[in-house]
């Protein structure tokens, strides 16, 4: 993403100022740790976008950019606790490294961290209001992770309760990170429900689209073990399609695997093959396009300006990706 080498660059510099302490030891090690391990930083980079966009120097927005990726590692770190994930990014996660006690201070200090950046941000900004779009934005993103771990029980989740719970987990962060940056530029209300609109479809797209690629994507260029989340029973858009529209005799196939999970090779390849017949790869596919569409047609309602065009390019950027 050669197009955003500019911000990446801009935001990583402040990153690695960023003023940890070096004792104790256990408490800010572990955030330097994840923090080092990179990311693709996309939801800072839209903060710093979403400002530029809206008319003033992205640099005004990097507090709210700081704040954003901050608050995304944190829940990284509990989130690898609550999944009890080995590895983050090819690298032991937190609890790993050292262990569960550890990693839940340290994240816990982390989002202290993330809410210490709002403070540095201009004062000719309304604190009161990115305060509390930053607190509502953490709100939902636990909602959303609740209601995840919920499903694991549940054989009676909806498509609805679905997108309720990935628009918590990735696009009220997504859609908070771009309000933010557009507060920083002055935005008006009406750019402010254009970004919030952007953010929160990208969230959407990018989940539903990380799900496709779990089951149809290339598991080398993916990086993850192939349907992953079908040996896992999870409730992903595919599964519940599935269940929705599948036979019943495929319906109870389904749900005695997932009763059974983890499902074995044989068992998931039979899913995949319930998926295909019910036409879902090919629906589920065009659902996330929808959302990257809903996306690129909000950004239009905005000025020409080289981060209109940036943003136009990361889209269409992350539509294509493959991993």
């Amino acid at each position: 993403m050669d197009f955003l080498a500019s911000y990446a660059t801009l935001f990583e510099k402040q990153l690695q100022n960023l003023d940890f302490p070096s004792k104790p030891e256990t408490l800010y090690r572990p955030q330097r740790y994840i923090l080092k391990n990179g990311g693709k930083r996309i939801r800072p980079i839209l903060s710093l976008i979403s400002c530029g966009i809206c008319g003033s120097d992205p640099q005004k927005a990097m507090p709210a950019a700081l704040a954003v990726e901050l608050l995304h590692n944190f829940t990284l770190i509990h989130d690898d606790i609550m999944d009890q994930a080995d590895s983050r990014r090819g690298e032991p996660s937190v609890h790993k490294k050292w262990d569960e006690a550890t990693a839940i201070l340290s994240g816990d200090s982390m989002y202290t961290y993330s809410l210490l950046q709002l403070q540095n941000i201009s004062e000719s900004v309304d604190h009161k209001k990115i305060s509390d779009l930053f607190l509502k934005a953490v709100n939902r993103v636990c909602e959303g992770q609740a209601m995840d771990m919920e499903f694991e029980s549940r054989s009676d989740v909806s498509i609805e309760e679905y997108h309720q719970m990935i628009d918590g987990k990735t696009g009220a962060l997504i859609g908070a990170a771009m309000q933010m940056g557009g507060m920083c530029g002055n935005a008006d209300p009406d750019q402010l429900e254009k970004l919030s609109l952007i953010g929160h479809s990208l969230g959407l797209a990018f989940q539903i689209q990380d799900d496709w690629l779990d089951v149809f994507g290339d598991p080398e260029k993916f990086g993850k073990k192939k349907a992953g989340d079908i040996h896992e029973g999870k409730k992903t858009l595919l599964m519940l399609s599935a269940l929705e529209r599948c036979s019943d005799a495929e319906r109870n196939v389904i749900l005695g695997y997932i009763e059974n999970k983890p499902l074995s090779e044989s068992e998931v390849d039979k899913v995949i093959q319930i998926f295909k017949s019910n036409g879902i790869e090919e629906d589920t596919r065009e659902i996330y396009l929808q959302h990257y569409s809903r996306a690129e047609n909000a950004l239009q309602e905005f000025g020409d300006s080289n981060y209109k065009q940036d943003l136009q390019h990361l889209i269409k950027f992350l539509k294509n990706r493959e991993s």
